[in-house]
Formats: structure tokens, C-alpha cells, sequence
């Protein structure tokens, strides 16, 4: 059985995509998950299962919560290595940068590399934005409500459907998705 996080986008932020976490969990055992827990309000799901194919899992997730809830949000998935290697390979934690004011934007596909080439960021203070194949690391010292660089940006500029996470729980779903 492999383990998992979802990430799901725009769930409970700014009174948007208000999903019930019990809710949640449940129509996520409905497709026979195992294991299944959430984390903080955000649309964050841990769980196992046996299907291997991510593809066909996200549309089964969103299939299913399109029938719960009656729309879906975007689906982001990876599994406990891809959370170890997230964790690992930070530039922004790596040089202690603030665990609040440093996220990871995750992308449902690897960009185009002609795409990420192009990438033009705009002046944006201190700020920093790192492309490392399905994530963008973002480093934010004057805080994320200040930043260019935003998930929306992000996504806007890559054309790849995403959903950011603060560090901090980027390194808490990497510990509990590895139990």
C-alpha cells in the first residue's frame, strides 16, 4: 500500500471552498483509502492505498468529491519520498530561512522547460522563488501577503494548476505521512 498527501486547493481559505474535514475523511474511505486523517483546515489528507497510478487516483479523488460536495477542487498529490525530498532540498530551509515566511507552491505537473526559462519574475523586495521540477519554493522575509510571487502568480506563469503550503506544514505533513 502506498502513502499519501492530498493537497487540495482553495479549501477553507478566506471563507472559499468550505469542506467539513469529517466530510473529507469519509469520501475518502468511500474510494476505499485506508488510514485516512486530515491535517489543520486547509484540505490537507493523509492516506494509504493500493491503486499506483497517481493519474487515476486524482481523478478518482476528484470524481468523488464532485459527487460529495458537488464541485472538486484541484488535487495534488505526492507521496511519502516525494515529501522526503521536498523537505531535503529547500534552499530556503537549508539556510535557515523562517519557517513562516517560506512556503512551497506544488504544482499538479513538471512545468515546461521552456516555460520555466521564460520565467520573468518581477521585482518583488527580498523575496526569492526557486522551480525545482513539481515545486516552487518561495521565500517571503517581509511575509506572503506582501510577495509577487504567489501561488497565483506562480501558477499563472507556469500554466500548471498548483497550491501553496506555508514550511511549517510542509515539514509536519512530511512527518506524519512517513508514520
Amino acid at each position: 500500500m502506498g502513502r499519501y498527501v492530498a493537497l487540495l486547493r482553495s479549501v477553507n481559505v478566506g471563507g472559499y471552498g468550505r469542506i467539513g474535514m469529517d466530510e473529507l475523511r469519509a469520501s475518502f474511505e468511500r474510494l476505499g483509502c485506508g488510514g485516512v486523517t486530515t491535517y489543520i483546515q486547509t484540505g490537507n489528507v493523509l492516506f494509504s492505498t493500493t491503486e499506483r497510478s497517481e493519474k487515476a487516483l486524482v481523478g478518482s479523488i476528484e470524481a468523488q468529491l464532485g459527487a460529495t460536495f458537488g464541485t472538486s477542487p484541484v488535487v495534488i498529490l505526492r507521496s511519502v519520498s516525494d515529501l522526503a525530498r521536498i523537505a531535503a532540498r529547500s534552499p530556503f530551509a537549508q539556510s535557515g530561512a523562517d519557517p513562516s515566511r517560506h512556503h512551497v507552491t506544488f504544482l499538479a505537473a513538471r512545468p515546461a522547460a521552456s516555460t520555466v526559462a521564460a520565467l520573468d519574475l518581477p521585482p518583488s523586495g527580498r523575496d526569492e522563488l526557486v522551480v525545482d521540477g513539481r515545486e516552487v519554493y518561495v521565500s517571503t522575509p517581509d511575509g506572503y501577503a506582501h510577495t509577487k510571487y504567489s501561488g497565483a502568480f506562480v501558477e499563472r506563469q507556469l500554466s500548471v494548476p498548483s497550491t501553496t503550503r506555508n514550511w511549517n506544514t510542509v515539514t509536519k505533513l512530511a512527518s506524519l505521512v512517513a508514520r
